[in-house]
């Protein structure tokens, strides 16, 4: 989703993610930056593949606030490698 803040996205996205949720489904919901941080910390770990696999088993990923980080060349070949 995308809009102007305040328009009520993040809530558009736990709403989704709550019923995904109580329909069964493996939900996990973060913001963008706390994502790529866990990444580039498990890329120094050497721990990556480990955390792109924990991801890979869930159904529905909810990324908040998206559009308002700008990422380095470390962030962007961790998330490249998702």
């Amino acid at each position: 989703m995308i809009g102007d803040s305040g328009t009520g996205k993040s809530h558009m996205l736990i709403g989704l993610g709550t019923e995904a949720a109580m329909k069964g489904y493996r939900v996990r919901c973060t913001l963008a930056t706390k994502l790529v941080r866990e990444l580039v910390e498990a890329a120094d770990e050497k721990q990556l593949n480990k955390t792109i696999a924990r991801y890979g088993r869930v159904d529905l990923l909810c990324i908040d606030e998206l559009g308002y980080m700008e990422l380095d060349l470390t962030a962007l070949s961790c998330c490249s490698r998702c």
